[in-house]
């Protein structure tokens, strides 16, 4: 409950016994406070941060989705080209025909981020390609080895019936002579 003539910033569901409040607020402060920064300042931020290797392709998805303007902002080929290079050195003369290339700039960013979207979904299949690999090459070898085992056990159950067998007729020999 509100008192008369107290103003406060949260709905009332939010009360300020909750433990978080505090840390509600000054996120929503700081959110508030970054939204107001300039484009290029945002750009800066993304390329120092992809520069020095604090954000990753992740990181800039997930920034991206965070509103339209970070969105337009990350999908800059000033922020894919360095990913592109350090994720995928092979990349340096892809990077140059797009560049060459007669078309707007919209059509060339989306062309960087593509790319590197597909190398990376190239080397993530691959990746679990020679994981799969690797896993049916143990499991052959597991099986050579398995298959000695499996003969000596059938070897042994076979010469255990065969013991059976003879312990039973001395058995039957034993009680037919006395």
């Amino acid at each position: 409950m509100q008192k008369v003539g107290q103003v406060s910033r949260w709905p009332n569901s939010l009360d300020k016994r909750n433990k978080g409040w505090r840390v509600l607020y000054y996120t929503y402060q700081g959110l508030k406070t970054m939204s107001m920064l300039p484009d290029d300042l945002w750009n800066r931020i993304m390329e120092i941060g992809i520069g020095t290797k604090s954000l990753n392709y992740k990181d800039i998805c997930r920034l991206s989705t965070t509103c339209r303007r970070l969105r337009r902002l990350a999908d800059d080929n000033s922020v894919w080209s360095p990913l592109l290079l350090s994720g995928f050195p092979t990349s340096r003369m892809d990077l140059h025909l797009i560049s060459i290339a007669p078309n707007s700039d919209s059509t060339l960013n989306r062309k960087v981020k593509s790319l590197y979207k597909t190398r990376y979904e190239k080397e993530r299949e691959q990746k679990r390609l020679a994981h799969r690999r690797v896993v049916l090459r143990i499991e052959s070898e597991k099986a050579e080895l398995l298959r000695p085992i499996q003969e000596r056990e059938l070897q042994s159950s076979l010469e255990k019936e065969k013991l059976k067998e003879a312990i039973a007729e001395l058995r039957n020999l034993w009680k037919a002579r006395y």
